[in-house]
């Protein structure tokens, strides 16, 4: 009986390996040969013999690519997939044929990242590796234009692949490429493009305020949304807007950018921070590409650059909250500073003070504001500095760390924080184009 179920067992796992071949497109697939066996009665029921099918054999696939190409995948990549994973696979990164070359591939269960690079790839190709001792490998081995993969037979013995680099080769060890996890994007209810550097500049107009509190995690990203055209306001165009807002309970940044076609109608959906951060990092500077094409659902978001770059990440599922009730209209009391002195001003009177933020208190008399900061333990320091101010006498306190951080972001020779009372919500604005911020003040 053991020996009618090894042959059997031979047998199926044939049948399943030119099934495959039919099926998905393999190539090279060798079943296994049956043997005779003897006839048994019709009563025998063998026992399933899957655990003991050895798996269909390939014959090795191999992929010769760009070594510069695939080392600037991997520097990408690098960004999503962390070293450590509790999850063994997602420490690996997906190498497979894909059009013209080869197709590289890291995830983290949110985020997946998808770099083309440009070689000479069979079409069955397709294996994962260690995605940082790979590129290790490539930074730091001996120099060669090339690199060539060479996946082994699938046996139980031979799990490792080679990465060769013309004067040295490597066997690192391979996890199956069925156990990666896919993103899958779905269909874009929306689809249209942002110049790269627009995108940078709006990202980087709300960063600061993304909130870090897990409790209320609708908050740890970045509200994105179309704004119809409106009349009285010239600067959202014949599109309209494609508003930025961040808010973490204590200040709000929102930055809006002109519009363009395919927006119309995007619903209301939440970036999360470090999808936005990844992309501030891969967008910014020299590398930053010219247009960046966007596609959108209500579960995802996906961005395409650079003829191979294509970032997918999930979306925060919640209810972003009502943001304009936050954004004061009635505040009539407008404070212009310089922003560099009114920066020096915060940041040296916060010396005296070994407590991290302790509250600056704005003190508004004819054009002018003094700066204090108390601490119990080391004393007082004030500070005056000039300010374009017309209304009455009063004082208001701020995190000075939070006020500084819209000064850095305003990105503006003058600042003006237009006030309403020591209690209500302040308007920062600056001249910096579509941008506007509110600040809570806090007890002095």
């Amino acid at each position: 009986m053991n020996a009618f179920n090894h042959d059997i067992a031979r047998l199926a796992a044939g049948v399943a390996a030119v099934a495959l071949e039919d099926i998905g497109g393999v190539s090279n697939v060798v079943p296994f040969a049956p043997r005779p066996v003897e006839p048994v009665a019709e009563t025998a029921e063998p026992e399933p013999a899957a655990a003991e099918a050895p798996a269909a054999s390939l014959e090795p696939a191999t992929a010769v690519v760009d070594r510069a190409g695939l080392t600037r995948a991997l520097d990408f990549i690098a960004n999503v997939v962390e070293k450590r994973n509790a999850i063994p696979i997602l420490s690996n990164v997906m190498l497979a044929a894909s059009g013209n070359g080869l197709a590289v591939v890291g995830t983290d269960l949110d985020i997946e990242m998808s770099v083309a690079v440009s070689g000479a790839v069979d079409a069955h190709f397709a294996l994962t590796l260690p995605a940082h001792t790979l590129r290790d490998l490539l930074k730091r081995a001996s120099a060669s234009e090339f690199v060539g993969l060479t996946s082994p037979p699938l046996r139980d013995d031979a799990w490792a692949a080679t990465v060769d680099l013309e004067k040295v080769k490597y066997q690192l060890q391979m996890l199956p490429v069925a156990d990666f996890p896919k993103l899958e994007f779905g269909t874009a209810s929306n689809s249209f493009s942002v110049p790269g550097a627009d995108l940078v500049e709006g990202f980087g107009g709300v960063a600061m305020a993304i909130s870090t509190e897990e409790t209320r995690y609708y908050l740890n990203g970045v509200y994105l949304h179309h704004v119809a055209p409106r009349a009285i306001d010239a600067y959202h165009g014949d599109h309209g807007a494609f508003r930025m807002v961040a808010t973490d309970g204590h200040r709000l940044c929102r930055q809006d950018l002109a519009a363009s076609d395919g927006m119309s109608g995007m619903p209301g959906v939440i970036l999360p921070r470090k999808t936005v951060a990844l992309l501030q990092k891969l967008l910014k500077g020299k590398a930053c590409p010219e247009t960046v094409a966007i596609g959108v659902n209500a579960t995802k978001m996906r961005f395409s650059f650079d003829d191979g770059v294509t970032i997918t990440s999930k979306l925060i599922d919640g209810s972003f909250p009502d943001y304009q009730r936050v954004i004061p209209t009635g505040n009539d009391k407008p404070a212009m500073f310089k922003a560099a002195e009114l920066a020096e001003g915060i940041r040296s009177v916060s010396l005296i003070s070994n407590v991290r933020n302790r509250a600056v208190k704005l003190g508004f008399s004819a054009d002018a504001c003094r700066l204090t900061v108390h601490d119990v333990d080391n004393g007082c320091a004030i500070a005056d500095i000039a300010a374009a101010y017309a209304n009455d006498e009063f004082e208001i306190g701020f995190n000075p760390g939070y006020l500084q951080a819209f000064i850095d972001t305003a990105h503006s020779e003058t600042i003006t924080l237009t006030l309403a009372d020591a209690g209500s919500p302040t308007l920062i604005t600056g001249e910096r184009k579509g941008w506007l911020g509110v600040l809570m003040p806090t007890r002095i």
